[in-house]
Formats: structure tokens, C-alpha cells, sequence
């Protein structure tokens, strides 16, 4: 990228951030790295991220930050929570090369999801009722799987799905111990099995501190395993 276009990210990244932090708030990272995103054990893109806390008088805030790469195309997400992990706050942009294809920023509230998507075509608005307790888990990024963790919930959970402009209701079960390989370390994990509407399946595995180790999507043939383990 360009040094324009790698400040621009730089500027857009400080915004979001300005918002969620406080600039007295002492910051804690939580958990960051990166993933290898394979498509049927071929390799096709790889996700850096960070998430970190702050605490604040009124609870704790949570901000999550990724670039995720592909081979067409690159995300931009960040996503605000409260201490608990219900989304406050979401931003996320897609760009080919140079050139941003959306840019989509939105927040919950009053039971809501309010959003803004530009387009090179043009400028829209979203609104739509979401339910207490719904995940924001956006398509082809995998550390928002943390939160899924952070509440600990199983049942019927509502997910958003936000460049959708959906909200749908997933089966989370708990299947229990498991362990993952990381860099010839085989890590201790539990895991998750979520089932779509239509019946896909998405496995997720943590580690005790609910940090993501690995996630698959099952109908899709994807597969996002940590590069190293969790610090």
C-alpha cells in the first residue's frame, strides 16, 4: 500500500478508537495474533487482530481491531463491546487494492442496529430490531469468536451478521475437551459447535481464558488455525 492509503487506515483505526477510549483509560491487551485461513488446506489469507480493555466509570469496554487479508480482497473491522461482550459499536471496510468497495459503520442501542454502508454507488441506511444478548460475528472473521467465549452461552444465540444486514439464531453447543496443535504445541481447548438455520455447522475451539485457537466453517471448507499460541 501507499504511504496515503496506509494512513488513511492509520487515521480511520485512531477515530474509531477515539471514541471507545477515554484518553485517561488505562489499556490492557487481551488477547492479540494472528490466523491462517486455508480454504480445503490451501492457504488464502491470514488475520492479524488485538483486543483490549479499558476501564472506564462506567464499566468496562472492550475494542477489538483486525486486518484480514485475502487474495482479492482486504477487511477492516472494529468492534466496540461492553464489559460482558454486547456489541456497543461496530466499523468495518472491505477494499480491492487501493480502493474501498464499503464501508460500513453502525451501532447498537435501544435495542437497534443502526448503520451506515457506503458503497462506490452510493450511500444507504440500516435499521433493525436485534435481541437482547445478539453477537455481532461478521463473515470471514474469525477472533470475533472471542466473544462467543466471553459469554460463555450455549442454546439459541442471536447472531448479527452486519454486511448481510441480518440477524439470525444459532445453536451453540458446548462438545466439550479437545486440544489444538500450534507451532508443534498441542494447547488444551473446548469446544463449540454452532449451527446455522439451514443446518451449516461452525466449530470453534478456546483456550481457558476463551481465547481463539481455532475456527472451522464446516459447509464452506474453511479452516482459521492460530500461527502461534496465546500469550
Amino acid at each position: 500500500m501507499g504511504y496515503h492509503t496506509i494512513m488513511r487506515y492509520f487515521i480511520a483505526g485512531i477515530a474509531f478508537l477515539g471514541l471507545a477510549l477515554p484518553a485517561t483509560a488505562q489499556v490492557a491487551v487481551v488477547d492479540e495474533g494472528s490466523f491462517t485461513i486455508s480454504h480445503n488446506g490451501t492457504r488464502i489469507g491470514r488475520e492479524e487482530f488485538a483486543i483490549r480493555r479499558t476501564a472506564n466509570p462506567g464499566g468496562d469496554v472492550l475494542v477489538a481491531n483486525a486486518t484480514v487479508v485475502y487474495t482479492d480482497r482486504r477487511l477492516s473491522p472494529a468492534l466496540q463491546t461492553d464489559a460482558a461482550g454486547a456489541p456497543l459499536r461496530y466499523q468495518v471496510e472491505v477494499s480491492v487494492g487501493a480502493d474501498v468497495q464499503e464501508r460500513l459503520q453502525g451501532r447498537v442501542g435501544r435495542g437497534r442496529f443502526s448503520a451506515q454502508l457506503r458503497t462506490p454507488r452510493g450511500e444507504s441506511a440500516r435499521e433493525y430490531v436485534v435481541a437482547d444478548g445478539a453477537l455481532i460475528l461478521d463473515d470471514d472473521v474469525f477472533h470475533q469468536y472471542y466473544f462467543l467465549a466471553r459469554a460463555g452461552r450455549t442454546g439459541a444465540v442471536p447472531v448479527v451478521v452486519p454486511r448481510r444486514n441480518v440477524q439470525v439464531t444459532m445453536r451453540v453447543d458446548n462438545e466439550g475437551a479437545d486440544a489444538v496443535a500450534i507451532s508443534g504445541s498441542r494447547i488444551a481447548a473446548t469446544r463449540y459447535v454452532m449451527t446455522e438455520p439451514d443446518g451449516a455447522t461452525r466449530r470453534i475451539w478456546v483456550d481457558a481464558q476463551g481465547r481463539v485457537l481455532k475456527v472451522t466453517l464446516e459447509s464452506r471448507g474453511i479452516t482459521a488455525t492460530r500461527d502461534d499460541p496465546p500469550r
